[in-house]
């Protein structure tokens, strides 16, 4: 970690609990982390991992028993100097899960709010409202009463009344868990699109691995109150460093094993001894030689095949046991021995159950974690 001016929003030693004595629940264990200036920062875990609690101290509505936050370089809560700024002088704005939208105001009322209890003159009032209207796309519907509003406007809504005050940090607390499907994500492209045009630092919270992966230009996988691990999506996905980010973030096929010995001295090992034959793997984390360790492979980074390839790396001869059709792919489950192995493909061979196929996993999308002890199967 660093103390670059690039990082706006600074963790460090983060902790928080609720309640007290032997009901004294950790919800926050030493969580440390920068997120830089003008990016999309989410983070992603299930339910009770500590992500909307980490949102909430960095908006001021817990208070952590310990650690640090500095925004824009400047201390907001600090347990050692006993410093914890308001949250109505932090320059984040917020948007919650239930919009919050006030159904006894227009549109012009919801997002004029924040500068009226302000007292700012109303000329002032006037023109940040409706340029942040127009910039959210709901110029005209000044003065529609709040209930008259679909649930993207009202989307809409609370993100202009959250960017009137001219934030330095945009907080969304899961704001599309309301949305039905189809506006979900259409509504995903409009964040990524409106947060890249303002160059808004945006702190995201959701646990919908899909929505973290479309929008975001990095990701805190958390859980149990720990950060996982942290990195631009498209490394979380196909070559996680950790078992629980392979498992929770998409679907993936898992094998346990032995790490054998590297070719070299000097190599770090890139091969793993499974029940299904080795396996060759690109590390992404230290192994050491003869250690338990899960290989990990995402479905669509294996191709099924009705002959055996002339590649002999990483081919294993299975069984069809099922093939679903799901328009844009066939999803197929195929047995390598007692390991059920689960493929997408956009094209596929016809063979019918039962029939034997032959897959190749290609080793740069094979990633190698060690295993839990409590999860290892001899």
């Amino acid at each position: 970690m660093n103390d670059d001016n690039d990082d706006i929003v600074q963790i460090r030693s983060l902790e928080k609990y609720f309640g007290e004595g032997k009901n004294r629940v950790s919800v926050l264990d030493d969580v440390s982390l920068d997120i830089r200036k003008g990016s999309l920062f989410t983070f992603l875990g299930p339910s009770g991992c500590g992500k909307t609690t980490t949102l909430r101290c960095v908006a001021g509505l817990e208070k952590p028993e310990k650690g640090t936050i500095k925004i824009g370089g400047d201390v907001v809560f600090s347990s050692q100097d006993r410093i914890n700024v308001p949250t109505n002088r932090r320059p984040i704005g917020m948007v919650f899960q239930s919009y919050a939208v006030w159904p006894h105001m227009t549109v012009f009322e919801n997002v004029a709010f924040p500068l009226m209890v302000r007292h700012r003159p109303w000329q002032e009032i006037k023109k940040k409202v409706t340029e942040v209207l127009e910039i959210v796309g709901l110029q005209g519907l000044e003065e529609r009463p709040a209930p008259k509003l679909s649930g993207g406007q009202q989307q809409r809504v609370a993100f202009a009344r959250a960017l009137v005050n001219e934030p330095r940090v945009m907080l969304l607390d899961e704001p599309l868990s309301n949305l039905d499907a189809k506006l979900r994500e259409l509504m995903r492209f409009e964040i990524k699109a409106l947060q890249r045009r303002l160059n808004i630092t945006t702190i995201f919270v959701t646990h919908d691995q899909s929505e973290a992966l479309a929008i975001s230009d990095r990701i805190a996988v958390m859980s149990a109150g720990k950060i996982v691990e942290v990195g631009a999506p498209e490394s979380l996905y196909s070559k996680p460093k950790t078992r629980f980010t392979a498992t929770f973030l998409g679907q993936t096929n898992m094998s346990e094993g032995r790490v054998l010995a590297s070719l070299t001295q000097t190599a770090q090992p890139t091969r793993i001894e499974t029940k299904s034959g080795t396996l060759s793997f690109t590390p992404t984390t230290a192994l050491k030689s003869n250690q338990k360790a899960s290989i990990s492979i995402r479905p669509e980074h294996i191709q099924i095949m009705a002959e055996k390839p002339d590649e002999p790396e990483n081919v294993l001869e299975g069984t069809v046991k099922e093939v679903v059709f799901m328009g844009d792919s066939y999803h197929c489950q195929v047995a390598v021995g007692d390991w059920i192995l689960l493929v997408k493909t956009q094209v596929f061979t016809g063979r019918g159950l039962g029939e034997r196929v032959f897959l190749h996993l290609n080793p740069h999308f094979c990633t190698c974690f060690p295993a839990d002890e409590k999860e290892f199967i001899e």
